[in-house]
Protein backbone atom coordinates (compact mmCIF):
# COMPACT_ATOMS: atom_id res chain seq x y z
CA UNK A 1 0.00 0.00 0.00
CA UNK A 2 0.82 3.81 -0.98
CA UNK A 3 0.65 6.34 1.70
CA UNK A 4 1.24 10.15 0.85
CA UNK A 5 2.57 11.91 3.98
CA UNK A 6 2.63 15.35 4.31
CA UNK A 7 5.76 17.16 4.96
CA UNK A 8 6.03 19.82 7.78
CA UNK A 9 8.97 21.98 8.26
CA UNK A 10 9.61 24.44 11.20
CA UNK A 11 9.17 28.12 10.45
CA UNK A 12 11.97 29.66 8.76
CA UNK A 13 12.56 33.56 9.01
CA UNK A 14 11.29 34.77 5.30
CA UNK A 15 13.43 37.54 3.35
CA UNK A 16 11.05 40.36 2.82
CA UNK A 17 9.73 40.40 -0.49
CA UNK A 18 9.79 42.51 -3.58
CA UNK A 19 6.20 43.53 -2.40
CA UNK A 20 7.17 44.61 0.93
CA UNK A 21 9.83 46.92 -0.24
CA UNK A 22 7.75 48.40 -2.63
CA UNK A 23 5.31 49.28 -0.21
CA UNK A 24 7.75 50.90 2.30
CA UNK A 25 9.39 52.63 -0.41
CA UNK A 26 5.68 53.73 -1.44
CA UNK A 27 5.19 54.92 2.25
CA UNK A 28 8.81 57.10 2.20
CA UNK A 29 7.71 58.44 -1.16
CA UNK A 30 4.26 60.09 0.49
CA UNK A 31 6.10 61.25 3.68
CA UNK A 32 8.48 63.60 1.38
CA UNK A 33 5.40 64.36 -0.54
CA UNK A 34 3.75 65.43 2.84
CA UNK A 35 6.89 67.30 4.01
CA UNK A 36 7.67 69.31 0.83
CA UNK A 37 3.39 70.27 1.24
CA UNK A 38 4.17 71.52 4.52
CA UNK A 39 7.15 73.54 3.17
CA UNK A 40 4.98 74.71 0.78
CA UNK A 41 2.31 75.88 3.27
CA UNK A 42 5.14 77.59 5.23
CA UNK A 43 6.32 79.56 1.94
CA UNK A 44 2.71 80.53 1.21
CA UNK A 45 2.20 82.08 4.91
CA UNK A 46 5.60 84.04 4.67
CA UNK A 47 4.82 85.91 1.89
CA UNK A 48 1.06 86.94 3.22
CA UNK A 49 2.88 87.82 6.62
CA UNK A 50 5.59 90.12 3.74
CA UNK A 51 2.49 91.76 1.97
CA UNK A 52 0.58 92.60 5.45
CA UNK A 53 3.54 94.33 6.17
CA UNK A 54 3.63 96.19 3.23
CA UNK A 55 -0.29 96.55 3.51
CA UNK A 56 0.64 98.22 6.72
CA UNK A 57 3.23 100.36 5.63
CA UNK A 58 1.27 101.84 3.20
CA UNK A 59 -1.72 102.53 5.48
CA UNK A 60 0.83 104.08 8.03
CA UNK A 61 2.08 106.46 4.64
CA UNK A 62 -1.81 107.49 4.26
CA UNK A 63 -1.87 108.65 7.73
CA UNK A 64 1.09 110.59 7.79
CA UNK A 65 -0.14 112.13 4.29
CA UNK A 66 -3.65 112.67 5.80
CA UNK A 67 -2.34 114.22 9.10
CA UNK A 68 -0.24 116.58 6.56
CA UNK A 69 -3.17 118.00 4.93
CA UNK A 70 -4.90 118.55 8.22
CA UNK A 71 -1.53 120.77 8.99
CA UNK A 72 -2.24 122.53 5.72
CA UNK A 73 -5.76 123.08 6.21
CA UNK A 74 -5.01 124.12 9.71
CA UNK A 75 -2.24 126.69 8.59
CA UNK A 76 -4.30 128.19 5.93
CA UNK A 77 -7.12 128.67 8.39
CA UNK A 78 -4.84 130.28 11.40
CA UNK A 79 -3.31 132.72 7.99
CA UNK A 80 -7.21 133.64 7.18
CA UNK A 81 -7.46 134.63 10.69
CA UNK A 82 -4.11 136.16 10.69
CA UNK A 83 -5.33 138.27 7.88
CA UNK A 84 -8.32 139.48 8.67
CA UNK A 85 -6.45 140.49 12.12
CA UNK A 86 -3.76 142.41 10.14
CA UNK A 87 -6.48 143.38 8.07
CA UNK A 88 -8.43 144.93 10.98
CA UNK A 89 -5.34 146.69 12.58
CA UNK A 90 -4.07 149.90 10.40
CA UNK A 91 -0.99 150.14 12.49
CA UNK A 92 0.84 146.84 10.63
CA UNK A 93 3.45 147.60 8.92
CA UNK A 94 4.45 146.29 5.36
CA UNK A 95 7.73 144.54 6.84
CA UNK A 96 5.65 142.17 9.10
CA UNK A 97 3.46 141.75 6.34
CA UNK A 98 6.67 140.14 4.37
CA UNK A 99 7.68 138.23 6.50
CA UNK A 100 4.37 136.14 6.97
CA UNK A 101 4.60 136.24 3.38
CA UNK A 102 7.75 134.79 3.37
CA UNK A 103 6.64 132.31 6.20
CA UNK A 104 4.00 131.22 3.79
CA UNK A 105 5.81 130.47 0.65
CA UNK A 106 8.25 128.23 3.15
CA UNK A 107 5.79 126.10 4.62
CA UNK A 108 4.08 125.53 0.87
CA UNK A 109 7.25 124.29 0.01
CA UNK A 110 7.47 122.61 3.42
CA UNK A 111 4.23 121.03 1.95
CA UNK A 112 5.12 120.21 -1.73
CA UNK A 113 8.30 118.74 -0.67
CA UNK A 114 6.32 116.25 1.58
CA UNK A 115 3.84 115.37 -0.95
CA UNK A 116 6.61 114.36 -3.16
CA UNK A 117 8.20 112.26 -0.34
CA UNK A 118 4.87 110.53 -0.40
CA UNK A 119 4.55 109.98 -3.56
CA UNK A 120 8.28 108.49 -4.10
CA UNK A 121 7.10 106.54 -0.81
CA UNK A 122 3.78 104.90 -2.07
CA UNK A 123 5.92 103.82 -5.34
CA UNK A 124 8.89 102.15 -3.33
CA UNK A 125 5.86 100.34 -1.68
CA UNK A 126 4.03 99.41 -4.87
CA UNK A 127 7.60 97.77 -6.21
CA UNK A 128 8.14 96.13 -2.89
CA UNK A 129 4.85 94.53 -2.85
CA UNK A 130 5.07 93.35 -6.45
CA UNK A 131 9.02 91.64 -5.88
CA UNK A 132 7.39 90.01 -2.59
CA UNK A 133 4.91 88.83 -5.15
CA UNK A 134 6.61 87.60 -8.17
CA UNK A 135 8.83 86.22 -5.15
CA UNK A 136 6.15 84.12 -3.23
CA UNK A 137 4.38 82.98 -7.21
CA UNK A 138 7.68 82.05 -8.42
CA UNK A 139 8.72 79.82 -4.92
CA UNK A 140 5.00 78.45 -5.20
CA UNK A 141 5.48 77.33 -8.95
CA UNK A 142 8.52 75.36 -7.89
CA UNK A 143 7.17 73.70 -5.14
CA UNK A 144 3.83 72.54 -6.95
CA UNK A 145 6.29 71.37 -9.43
CA UNK A 146 8.31 69.43 -6.89
CA UNK A 147 5.18 68.05 -5.62
CA UNK A 148 3.45 66.62 -8.77
CA UNK A 149 6.22 65.25 -10.02
CA UNK A 150 6.50 63.16 -6.67
CA UNK A 151 2.54 62.19 -7.08
CA UNK A 152 3.29 61.17 -10.43
CA UNK A 153 6.24 58.91 -9.39
CA UNK A 154 3.78 57.36 -6.25
CA UNK A 155 1.37 56.82 -8.65
CA UNK A 156 3.93 54.83 -11.11
CA UNK A 157 5.21 53.04 -8.21
CA UNK A 158 1.75 52.08 -7.33
CA UNK A 159 0.87 50.89 -10.79
CA UNK A 160 3.89 48.71 -10.54
CA UNK A 161 3.48 47.32 -7.19
CA UNK A 162 -0.30 46.63 -8.18
CA UNK A 163 0.90 44.63 -11.14
CA UNK A 164 3.78 42.59 -9.37
CA UNK A 165 1.21 41.81 -6.38
CA UNK A 166 -1.51 40.60 -9.31
CA UNK A 167 1.49 38.80 -10.94
CA UNK A 168 1.85 37.07 -7.59
CA UNK A 169 -1.45 36.06 -6.31
CA UNK A 170 -2.16 34.68 -9.44
CA UNK A 171 -0.65 31.81 -8.23
CA UNK A 172 -2.69 28.55 -8.19
CA UNK A 173 -1.97 26.11 -5.57
CA UNK A 174 -3.76 24.20 -2.92
CA UNK A 175 -5.57 26.29 -0.39
CA UNK A 176 -7.58 23.53 1.17
CA UNK A 177 -4.42 21.54 2.86
CA UNK A 178 -4.98 21.63 6.53
CA UNK A 179 -7.99 23.73 6.66
CA UNK A 180 -10.85 22.91 9.13
CA UNK A 181 -13.39 21.07 8.09
CA UNK A 182 -17.12 20.43 9.84
CA UNK A 183 -19.96 18.15 8.99
CA UNK A 184 -23.86 18.21 10.15
CA UNK A 185 -24.35 14.83 10.61
CA UNK A 186 -21.04 13.53 11.21
CA UNK A 187 -20.35 9.77 12.20
CA UNK A 188 -19.69 9.29 16.05
CA UNK A 189 -16.66 7.07 14.79
CA UNK A 190 -15.15 9.41 11.65
CA UNK A 191 -13.65 13.21 12.34
CA UNK A 192 -13.47 15.75 9.83
CA UNK A 193 -10.22 16.13 9.67
CA UNK A 194 -9.01 13.60 7.58
CA UNK A 195 -10.66 15.23 4.70
CA UNK A 196 -7.59 17.81 4.13
CA UNK A 197 -4.91 16.36 5.75
CA UNK A 198 -3.37 15.35 2.16
CA UNK A 199 -2.90 11.74 3.41
CA UNK A 200 -5.03 9.03 2.29
CA UNK A 201 -4.59 5.50 0.46
CA UNK A 202 -5.15 4.56 -2.95
CA UNK A 203 -6.20 1.40 -2.35
CA UNK A 204 -9.02 -0.91 -2.04
CA UNK A 205 -8.59 -2.18 0.88
CA UNK A 206 -8.10 0.85 2.71
CA UNK A 207 -8.58 1.34 6.04
CA UNK A 208 -12.40 2.41 7.05
CA UNK A 209 -11.39 5.08 9.27
CA UNK A 210 -9.01 6.84 6.68
CA UNK A 211 -12.37 8.21 5.22
CA UNK A 212 -14.84 11.31 6.01
CA UNK A 213 -18.41 9.80 7.05
CA UNK A 214 -21.40 12.22 7.08
CA UNK A 215 -23.90 10.55 8.52
CA UNK A 216 -27.74 10.63 9.36
CA UNK A 217 -30.01 8.90 11.87
CA UNK A 218 -31.00 5.84 9.78
CA UNK A 219 -33.58 4.61 12.96
CA UNK A 220 -36.18 7.11 11.12
CA UNK A 221 -35.07 6.85 7.66
CA UNK A 222 -34.24 10.32 7.44
CA UNK A 223 -31.16 10.39 5.69
CA UNK A 224 -31.10 13.68 3.51
CA UNK A 225 -29.22 16.91 3.42
CA UNK A 226 -25.91 15.46 5.06
CA UNK A 227 -23.50 18.32 4.27
CA UNK A 228 -19.29 18.73 4.62
CA UNK A 229 -18.00 22.36 4.45
CA UNK A 230 -14.34 22.93 4.53
CA UNK A 231 -13.73 26.36 5.77
CA UNK A 232 -10.74 27.98 3.71
CA UNK A 233 -10.16 30.65 6.28
CA UNK A 234 -10.52 33.94 4.02
CA UNK A 235 -11.55 35.01 0.67
CA UNK A 236 -10.22 33.02 -2.31
CA UNK A 237 -10.50 32.62 -6.26
CA UNK A 238 -11.76 29.08 -6.96
CA UNK A 239 -10.15 27.53 -9.66
CA UNK A 240 -10.41 23.60 -9.28
CA UNK A 241 -12.60 21.10 -6.81
CA UNK A 242 -11.25 17.47 -6.70
CA UNK A 243 -12.79 14.96 -4.81
CA UNK A 244 -11.09 11.46 -3.77
CA UNK A 245 -14.02 9.10 -3.16
CA UNK A 246 -14.20 6.43 -0.98
CA UNK A 247 -12.69 2.98 -3.17
CA UNK A 248 -13.96 -0.26 -0.97
CA UNK A 249 -17.50 0.38 -1.30
CA UNK A 250 -20.18 2.78 -1.53
CA UNK A 251 -18.88 4.94 -4.89
CA UNK A 252 -22.85 5.60 -5.41
CA UNK A 253 -23.14 7.06 -2.39
CA UNK A 254 -21.75 10.56 -3.71
CA UNK A 255 -23.89 10.83 -7.00
CA UNK A 256 -26.45 13.39 -6.43
CA UNK A 257 -23.93 15.53 -3.93
CA UNK A 258 -23.74 19.51 -4.62
CA UNK A 259 -20.89 21.65 -4.90
CA UNK A 260 -21.11 24.78 -3.56
CA UNK A 261 -18.22 27.51 -3.66
CA UNK A 262 -20.19 29.88 -0.65
CA UNK A 263 -23.58 30.51 -2.41
CA UNK A 264 -22.46 29.26 -5.79
CA UNK A 265 -22.77 26.04 -7.56
CA UNK A 266 -19.74 24.78 -9.04
CA UNK A 267 -20.78 20.84 -10.02
CA UNK A 268 -22.71 17.72 -9.26
CA UNK A 269 -21.45 14.44 -8.79
CA UNK A 270 -23.40 12.76 -11.64
CA UNK A 271 -21.90 9.61 -12.10
CA UNK A 272 -20.12 6.61 -9.17
CA UNK A 273 -16.63 6.89 -9.90
CA UNK A 274 -13.17 6.70 -8.06
CA UNK A 275 -12.85 10.62 -8.02
CA UNK A 276 -14.83 13.58 -9.64
CA UNK A 277 -12.92 16.80 -10.78
CA UNK A 278 -14.35 20.13 -11.19
CA UNK A 279 -13.12 22.92 -12.56
CA UNK A 280 -14.23 26.67 -12.79
CA UNK A 281 -14.19 28.50 -16.38
CA UNK A 282 -11.98 31.34 -17.10
CA UNK A 283 -14.54 33.50 -17.99
CA UNK A 284 -16.50 33.02 -14.54
CA UNK A 285 -14.24 34.21 -11.91
CA UNK A 286 -15.59 32.36 -8.46
CA UNK A 287 -14.56 33.90 -4.88
CA UNK A 288 -14.78 31.80 -1.88
CA UNK A 289 -14.27 31.26 1.82
CA UNK A 290 -16.03 28.05 2.43
CA UNK A 291 -16.29 24.90 -0.03
CA UNK A 292 -19.59 22.72 1.07
CA UNK A 293 -20.54 19.27 -0.07
CA UNK A 294 -24.42 19.01 -0.04
CA UNK A 295 -25.90 15.60 -0.78
CA UNK A 296 -29.86 16.13 -0.66
CA UNK A 297 -30.30 12.18 -1.12
CA UNK A 298 -31.41 9.93 1.00
CA UNK A 299 -27.75 8.94 1.07
CA UNK A 300 -24.26 9.18 3.39
CA UNK A 301 -21.06 11.07 1.98
CA UNK A 302 -18.06 8.95 1.86
CA UNK A 303 -14.58 10.83 0.69
CA UNK A 304 -11.40 10.40 1.58
CA UNK A 305 -10.07 13.90 0.75
CA UNK A 306 -11.14 17.09 -0.63
CA UNK A 307 -8.57 19.18 -2.13
CA UNK A 308 -9.05 22.89 -3.49
CA UNK A 309 -7.31 24.53 -5.67
CA UNK A 310 -7.28 28.36 -5.87
CA UNK A 311 -5.16 31.79 -5.45
CA UNK A 312 -5.33 34.74 -3.39
CA UNK A 313 -6.58 35.31 -0.18
CA UNK A 314 -8.23 39.18 -1.35
CA UNK A 315 -10.22 42.02 0.41
CA UNK A 316 -13.50 41.91 -0.42
CA UNK A 317 -13.14 45.25 -2.13
CA UNK A 318 -10.15 44.66 -4.35
CA UNK A 319 -11.13 41.54 -6.24
CA UNK A 320 -9.44 41.23 -9.38
CA UNK A 321 -9.51 38.40 -12.40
Amino acid sequence: MLFLEQNVNAPVDKPRTALEQVVETFHEMREDAVTIREEAHKIRQEGYAAMNKAYQVKEDAYEVKDEAYETRSELESLLIDTFALLKSQTTSSSLYIQEIRNSLTAINNRIGNLESRMDEFEDQIEKSVENQAEKFKGSLDQTYSQLTEKVEESIALSTLAKSRLQAWMSEVRLISLYKMADMNKPHSTYGTGVVTDGQFMMSHQVHSEMRTHCHSDTTQGKLTNNKLQINLGGLFRIHRVYIWNYRNCCLEQLVGTHIYADESLIGTVIEASFYHDFKVSEGNPTYASQITLHQPLQRNIYVLEVQVWGSGPFNEDDLFA
